[in-house]
């Protein structure tokens, strides 16, 4: 549920910027988020109970025109969402901390204490991740978690 409130409001931010990057001739090709965040990834870096990996498998959405969304576990991934990236790579806004280290530039954001959320640019690629805070903990405590997945995301992609 709290990966679905992120992706309704940084969905509503593309629809209409998704068409108008169609209009004009945009030809990127969709790449796959579950082939790109993996289930060994989702293993490796997932905060939920692992149980819950043996019987849920990974969901894949397409998000505009070039986008796509993968959610697996406690894990919301979405790959190449928005249609003007630039302009969110300068600052998402003001709740969303630089993060130093992390793809060519990464924004770091607390949701409520309910989830991380890591907005990721590297190279001809952007994606979020959006990792679930466990019962007892914090953001901050996977915050490293968000990190590693990323890391990981960005040897992927390059």
């Amino acid at each position: 549920m709290r990966q679905l409130v992120a992706i309704v409001s940084m969905t509503a931010c593309l629809t209409s910027q998704a068409f108008a990057s169609q209009a004009r001739g945009g030809t990127r090709t969709r790449l796959g988020a579950c082939a790109v965040m993996s289930r060994d990834l989702v293993e490796k870096f997932d905060t939920g109970n692992k149980r819950v990996l043996k019987i849920m498998m990974p969901s894949e959405e397409p998000i505009g025109t070039t986008g796509s969304l993968c959610e697996d576990g406690q894990i919301g991934f979405q790959l190449n969402p928005f249609a003007r990236p630039d302009e969110l790579r300068k600052s998402p806004g003001k709740d969303w901390q630089p993060l130093s280290g992390v793809g060519d530039a990464a924004f770091f954001h607390n949701k409520a204490n309910t989830y991380a959320e890591l907005m990721v640019f590297t190279g001809a690629n952007h994606f979020t991740i959006q990792l679930g805070v466990p019962m007892g903990g914090t953001v901050e405590s996977v915050k490293p978690n968000a990190i590693g997945l990323a890391q990981a995301i960005i040897a992927k992609l390059r």
